[in-house]
């Protein structure tokens, strides 16, 4: 039962994105996409580039599988989302072994079902972001370290350890070393006699992961001269003692939230893995499977709960950054409900939330968008329905198998409702291909095309080859309310300016006469710079 689940649930979440085929959003999205675009067409596959620029950054890895899967399927939106949906589906897999291996196969499979079917890693793997491709490697690598503590010739399973953490390396800098780090101290911590064994194998691992990943480091190095001490010093250290990243001085607190929210539909579960971890009689057996020692469901706790502090102390705080978190969580999750039995709470507050989601991303898409509900609405409202009946027959499942196959349905179908109809519809709102598209038409790029308060992205990746070949810079970027300003007085009078809509009436206060767009671009009003300049007036 939990293998066919397993299946079901990765082959699902792996094909409706591809289908769905919604627009890149902005900024990020789109910025990879355009980079790795720029790699196929400059057939340069070292520095990654934007707008004819270095990008530092970021390392090199999932910038390779995106230009791979550009080449493969074309330029188009299936080929950018395929790399981060296989990353995604490894990441359960990961997760799934990892599981099998501290707690056994049962626990393993449901670890993988619980960590696919979670929000936030759900919500990452459907954006080309860099953060899915780390969980594979940093589970794989702590799955390798796990074998390694039980193995009196651990020095092996150091070798792939090691390719698993260069990988990571190259995917995400050291974020996923750290992690499989904790985990070895987790399980030295819990389990004293591995020490030995986990520090031969951390040794061969360090030595192997310098080996994979350093080659693409000093080519990067040779070609940028301080990109060494750019991305390790200022972006890693600094970023992480300092706030002066563009994601610092966040509270200490700001990634409590998002666990809680980006672990739906199973945070309810929490409360009784917590519970588990803590009472000191417990059952022998239940219907699935013996209970884990306490032992093991601490390591598997202890490693969430330092990675979680880890990040919380760090200046620099992102939501992507907190996904290597959610694999500790998920395998607590289902050791405790394997091992311990179903919870009345969790499985109320998690039949609640599926089927109140989708409605509510459509709501959400409406309210913060601006976009019309239409017929949007249906399908999620179906999903809700559908997903009420299905929970009526995982509370009458004999077995905790079936209901947490069920309760896999439930996600499935409650998140297979909101990729197909919000988040296109907030996609739409989110990208900048409609611009694009415009700037096509005419044949022509404009001597300067000026985005406001919105960073470059997706633009890039639409434009025509004839267009973006003319891109630079200077000629399309990102610029501020005063900055828009101060372009309409001085740009040529054929230069355009952007605004998106939820941006136009901040934007048009600026002016005593105010302008009227020469044209629309999905969400943006697009102004030529003469008309903006005939708004301001003479006096001004």
């Amino acid at each position: 039962m939990l293998r066919r689940a397993f299946a079901f649930v990765a082959v699902t979440l792996l094909a409706v994105p591809l289908l769905v085929n919604a627009p890149l959003l902005d900024p990020d999205e789109g910025l990879h996409a355009a980079i790795a675009q720029d790699m196929v067409l400059r057939h340069d596959y070292v520095t990654p580039t934007f707008l004819g620029q270095p990008f530092l950054d970021k390392p090199i890895l999932f910038f390779w599988t995106e230009a791979l899967s550009l080449r493969a399927f074309g330029m188009n939106e299936a080929a950018v989302r395929i790399p981060p949906l296989l990353f995604g589906t490894l990441g359960m897999v990961a997760v799934a072994l990892l599981a099998a291996a501290i707690f056994g196969a049962a626990i393993g499979l449901a670890a993988g079902i619980v960590y696919a079917t979670m929000v936030l890693p759900v919500a990452i793997a459907n954006v080309a972001v860099h953060d899915i491709a780390l969980v594979p490697f940093m589970c794989g690598a702590a799955w390798c370290l796990w074998r390694a503590a039980h193995d009196p010739r651990a020095w092996r399973w150091g070798i792939p350890a090691g390719v698993c953490l260069g990988l990571s390396i190259l995917t995400k800098g050291l974020a996923g070393a750290v992690f499989a780090g904790i985990f070895a101290v987790c399980v030295a911590a819990w389990r004293p006699y591995t020490i030995a064994r986990l520090a031969i194998a951390l040794v061969v691992a360090g030595i192997v992961a310098v080996i994979v990943a350093a080659p693409w480091y000093a080519a990067m190095e040779r070609a940028h001269p301080g990109y060494l001490y750019y991305y390790f010093v200022e972006r890693h250290l600094r970023g992480y003692l300092t706030a002066t990243q563009r994601h610092g001085g966040r509270p200490f607190w700001y990634y409590l939230p998002i666990v809680i929210g980006g672990a739906l539909p199973w945070t309810g579960y929490l409360v009784d893995a917590l519970w588990q971890l803590w009472r000191r009689e417990r059952p022998e057996t239940t219907t699935a499977c013996a209970m884990p020692s306490r032992g093991a469901i601490a390591i598997v706790w202890s490693w969430g709960a330092i990675g979680l502090l880890f990040l919380s102390l760090g200046e620099s705080k992102l939501v992507t950054y907190v996904l290597p978190v959610f694999p500790a969580l998920a395998m607590a999750i289902a050791a405790s409900l394997l091992a311990g039995g179903r919870s009345r709470a969790g499985f109320v507050t998690a039949v609640v939330a599926l089927a109140v989601l989708p409605t509510a991303a459509v709501m959400a898409v409406h309210v913060l968008l601006g976009a019309p509900l239409a017929a949007t609405w249906i399908l999620p409202a179906a999903a809700g329905v559908a997903v009420l009946v299905i929970a009526a027959s995982a509370a009458r499942a004999a077995s905790i198998e079936t209901f947490v196959a069920a309760s896999a349905a439930m996600a499935v179908l409650s998140l297979v409702a909101v990729l197909a109809a919000p988040f296109p519809r907030a996609a739409a709102y989110l990208t900048s291909r409609d611009l694009a598209r415009l700037l096509n038409e005419g044949g022509t790029l404009p001597p300067r095309v000026s985005i406001v308060d919105e960073r470059i992205g997706s633009i890039v990746f639409y434009l025509s080859p004839a267009l973006r070949a003319e891109a630079t810079p200077d000629r399309v970027h990102s610029a501020s309310f005063t900055e828009a300003i101060d372009g309409a007085r001085r740009d040529p009078a054929d230069a355009i300016v952007a605004v998106r809509d939820d941006q136009l009436p901040r934007f048009l206060r600026l002016f005593p006469n105010a302008p009227q767009p020469a044209a629309r671009a999905g969400t943006f009003s697009v102004f030529r710079v003469e008309r903006l300049r005939d708004a301001l007036g003479r006096g001004r």
